[in-house]
């Protein structure tokens, strides 16, 4: 097993005092006091969660879950189009299946790791499962060497999940099945940890505001703004990994991840809201 790395003084070169600290900050509870983290999320923000917008929450897809256990290693790759797709994918993942509690929501510094009140959130609102960041500008490219490091070493240990946006940011058109080009991080860990499966996941009806999600949760419009999570089935990409892991295979291993979510997107236009 790979033990949790680091990352070394070079990696760190570019990075502002700030995000260093709350990366420390967040590592130190990962590395050190992971179980209190899922006792946080399971006692805390599982129930914030459901008030905010659990009762609007619709499953579909949950059988190609029921075949995965508490030490398989997955990726759970999602469409992005709000800030809370992973706080309502996450919380269906703990309370509705066999899988282990021990995932993490890679994101972009911006915010989470560059502002104290982000560093703050991070931890109320996850735990500091928000880890490892992605930093923005080229000067820090050597700092996402190790991010993707960080991620690989942690899916040697049984049971990791992760929670990846492909897409890299989200997508800001008004079609709700209109997705950006995906990004070849999860092709790049993919290519490296060969046990590791991916589960697409489609999901649409999120504001990107907690205020009106609250407002749409606990007015009596609620049945009128559902939200529908689809989970796919699992993805190994055998024949891929066989080819090794240069940039082209990795590219290839994001867009059929991405293409698996925009399968999802179809079906829901098509069965579940019935447009053509």
């Amino acid at each position: 097993m790979r033990q949790l790395i680091r990352p070394t003084p070079t990696q760190l070169k570019n990075i502002p005092l700030l995000e260093r600290f709350w990366l420390r900050v967040a590592d130190f509870f990962l590395r050190y006091l992971r179980p209190l983290c899922i006792v946080w999320n399971q006692l805390v923000m599982v129930h914030f969660s459901w008030l905010m917008t659990g009762p609007r929450v619709r499953r579909w897809g949950m059988k190609h879950l029921n075949e995965l256990g508490p030490t398989d290693c997955i990726i759970f790759v999602s469409n992005h189009r709000s800030f809370f797709d992973f706080y309502v994918i996450g919380p269906v993942l703990y309370n509705h299946t066999k899988l282990s509690k021990r995932i993490l929501f890679p994101v972009r510094s911006k915010f989470f790791y560059d502002s104290a009140m982000g560093g703050i959130v991070n931890g109320l609102m996850s735990g500091f499962f928000m880890f490892p960041p992605i930093m923005r500008g080229k000067d820090k490219h050597a700092f996402n060497t190790y991010a993707l490091d960080r991620m690989i070493a942690e899916l040697e240990r049984p049971g990791m999940l992760l929670g990846i946006h492909p897409e890299g940011t989200r997508c800001k058109s008004a079609n709700p099945y209109e997705f950006l080009r995906p990004q070849p991080g999860v092709g790049a860990i993919l290519s490296k940890s060969p046990h590791t499966r991916v589960v697409p996941v489609f999901i649409t009806g999120l504001s990107n505001s907690m205020g009106t999600e609250f407002g749409r949760t606990w007015s009596k419009q609620r049945e009128q703004h559902p939200i529908d999570v689809i989970f796919g089935a699992p993805m190994a990409f055998e024949t891929l990994r066989a080819q090794g892991g240069r940039l082209s295979i990795q590219m290839q291993i994001a867009q059929q991840s991405m293409e698996a979510v925009s399968r999802l997107a179809d079906y829901h236009r098509r069965e579940i809201i019935g447009e053509e």
